[in-house]
């Protein structure tokens, strides 16, 4: 795999970065990445990684990958394997989420293969003929790793190869064995939850069972209940009924009373108006004659008046002739007395009998004004007693009209009991009963309310109930339910303690093969028949040439498993100076890391032909590059440069990428990209032919 064009937007420090920035390829073989420490150079790295396989390939996660001053990240990739150009564009919104494209050039365009994280990542698995982490391991080595290696125990050395190489066979067999015995764990975890002794579910059965019992006495009790009220609800008025004699009975009352009370003001009325009866037609009667009488006085006292004035004038007319009589009778007490007719001297005997006449004529009137006063005097209360008479007369005359009103009343109201009595009867029909009373009797209650209390009471118990009915069945359908469940679960738990049992033997067993049997076959046979010559075979030449002929083949010797550590594999290296075969530990730091760099180019080298098995796939791996992020920091100047010539003529890598952030002489004409910063940003410029 050739990595041919990089472009990166918003990764990490990188705001917008182009490799290479012109029409160009990245070159074939070394390609230097320096700068400063913090500057972004194993960035570089993960954009890359991420582009291939996304966040299964590198630590941070997708939202971390974002520089700071955006909200999302993109790397467009484009690679050549074996002839056939690729694109790759991944992009990571956190909004939108995860977008990838997978791209093959044909005929001089772009068509796309696949465009979902899945597909990509299987079609990816296709074309590099490696699954995603065995890739990854291939074609990075990490910073860090090779002083792993360098100190590396030998259990340690011996996972590293395992899970570099991802042996096929027995490698998937011990790691499918590992999993199974974890599903076992995980299983047999997941059943233990789930079960529950057989004798305590029995208990929830019995327990059940007896609610069920008590619930279906309950039950028959409430029935019977109901049965009754039904029954004594089916003899009971009906409530809309009852209601409506209730009513009319209330309404009946009311209107009896405002008729007894138009009743006695009608009494009181006739007895003001003089009236025995209160027909209409005997007050009309008294009205006429009540009138008539009014007349009747009327003109009466108009006549005593008149006679009262006559009586006067009488009186006035004998007081006259009165004081006449004594002003003759004065006269005639003269000496010279004469007659008042005839004016004719009188003698004293004629004078003493016309004296007498006229004494005689005066009393005669004075009796007659006597008796003329005395009529008089007995005017007054002959007209008084006209006047009560006269004043009686209206008060009758507007007891008689407000009588007429009364009765008119008095029958109005009567109608409307008589109405109300008849609707009442009519109801009271419907009941089977004539009258109130019987039927208050019949029902042996008090009154209505009483009787409306009870209706409303059986119907709230029957309502009742039916509700604690509907619940009751429906409490017992499920405890029946539940039963059947419990039965079920005391045979399914049975069943399950025995396959809990089976589990937990066959998790014994998995342990046994994984431990002995599969993890001893691959040390004794993979290791020592196969691995170790083609690794020793691969890394010689790079442990010869970094350490300048010092160090010139090494050996991996398989050891046995040692207490909790497994089988392992011994690293020991042939000293051409001391003509000795060393043990790592035995090395100086800078020793061992050149060596370590040198054994892990020689896996990764190893990646695009190796077989462990005769019957293993015929298809060799296409990752044929490599990244080397900071593998030279434990390396004096000398073997720095040692490396870097060697890498720089290596063929068996079509691309190397080497991060360092030191200066190394013999790398003139290698292509570097250049990693700078510049505040918050990070930039790199690739300069194919750059000066020492």
């Amino acid at each position: 795999m050739k990595i041919i064009r990089m472009e990166i937007q918003n990764f990490k420090p990188f705001r917008k970065l182009t490799l290479p920035e012109t029409d160009e390829e990245l070159p074939n073989g070394l390609i230097i990445v320096r700068g400063p420490n913090s500057t972004g150079k194993s960035s570089i790295f993960e954009a890359i990684l991420w582009a291939l396989w996304g966040p299964v390939a590198v630590e941070p996660t997708n939202d971390e990958l974002i520089n700071f001053a955006s909200s999302f990240c993109e790397v467009r990739l484009e690679f050549d394997i074996a002839g056939t150009r690729y694109e790759i564009n991944r992009s990571y919104d956190s909004a939108k989420g995860m977008i990838v494209v997978l791209s093959e050039e044909k005929k001089g365009k772009w068509k796309r293969i696949a465009d979902k994280s899945q597909t990509v990542s299987r079609k990816m698995e296709e074309i590099l003929h490696l699954e995603p982490q065995q890739a990854l391991q291939t074609l990075l080595v990490r910073q860090g790793e090779v002083a792993l290696i360098a100190n590396a125990t030998p259990s340690v050395l011996r996972d590293l190869l395992v899970k570099v190489y991802n042996i096929e066979l027995l490698g998937e067999m011990t790691k499918q064995l590992d999993n199974l015995e974890k599903n076992l764990s995980t299983q047999i975890g997941v059943k233990r939850e789930e079960y529950r002794p057989p004798e305590y579910i029995r208990e929830q059965i019995t327990t059940t069972k007896e609610r069920i019992r008590q619930d279906e006495k309950e039950l028959k009790k409430v029935k019977d209940e109901s049965g009754k009220a039904e029954k004594d609800l089916e003899n009971l008025p009906n409530p809309k009924d009852l209601k409506t004699a209730s009513e009319l009975l209330e309404k009946l009352k009311m209107k009896e009373q405002e008729h007894n009370k138009s009743v006695r003001s009608r009494d009181k009325e006739q007895r003001m108006a003089g009236i025995v009866g209160a027909d209409s037609r005997i007050i009309g009667a008294r009205l006429d004659s009540l009138k008539k009488e009014n007349a009747r006085l009327e003109s009466e006292k108009e006549i005593i008046i008149q006679k009262s004035f006559g009586i006067e004038r009488d009186i006035g007319t004998h007081e006259g002739l009165v004081r006449d009589i004594e002003d003759k009778t004065a006269k005639l007490n003269d000496d010279d007395a004469l007659c008042p007719t005839c004016q004719k001297p009188l003698s004293n005997h004629d004078c003493e009998r016309l004296v007498t006449e006229y004494k005689e004529l005066a009393d005669s009137h004075k009796t007659k004004i006597s008796e003329l006063e005395h009529d008089r005097d007995a005017v007054p209360a002959e007209v008084k007693e006209l006047d009560d008479r006269l004043r009686a007369i209206p008060r009758a005359l507007d007891a008689a009209t407000r009588l007429a009103e009364q009765q008119e009343e008095v029958e109005k109201l009567a109608a409307e009991v008589e109405a109300i009595a008849k609707k009442l009867g009519s109801v009271l029909e419907k009941m089977n009963v004539d009258s109130v009373e019987k039927l208050l009797k019949k029902h042996k209650v008090k009154d209505i309310v009483d009787l409306q209390t009870y209706i409303r009471t059986l119907s709230k118990t029957l309502i009742s109930n039916k509700t604690h009915i509907e619940s009751a069945v429906k409490r017992i359908e499920k405890d029946k339910s539940q039963v059947k469940d419990l039965e079920e679960t005391e045979v399914k738990m049975k069943d399950l303690g025995a396959e809990i049992e089976s589990l937990e033997e066959l998790k014994e067993h998995t342990r046994y093969v994984r431990r002995k049997l599969v993890s001893g076959f691959i040390a004794d046979y993979v290791f020592q028949k196969r691995l170790i010559g083609i690794i020793r075979k691969a890394t010689n030449r790079y442990v010869d040439a970094f350490t300048n002929g010092q160090y010139t083949s090494i050996d991996l010797e398989p050891t046995p498993a040692k207490g909790r550590a497994g089988p392992g594999l011994l690293l020991r290296i042939w000293d051409e100076r001391d003509k000795a075969k060393k043990r790592t530990a035995q090395l100086s730091f800078g020793d061992r890391t050149a060596i370590s760099l040198g054994l892990r180019l020689g896996i990764s080298r190893t990646m695009s032909s190796i077989r462990p098995f005769k019957d293993s796939p015929a298809i060799a791996p296409r990752v044929r590059s490599v990244l080397l992020d900071e593998p030279l920091g434990g390396l004096d100047s000398e073997r720095r440069t040692s490396v870097v010539k060697n890498l720089v003529g290596d063929e068996s890598f079509e691309q190397i990428f080497l991060i360092t952030h030191t200066d190394v002489r013999g790398w003139e004409g290698v292509p570097v990209i250049e990693v700078s910063k510049s505040g918050s940003a990070s930039d790199a410029v690739l300069a194919l032919s750059p000066d020492t």
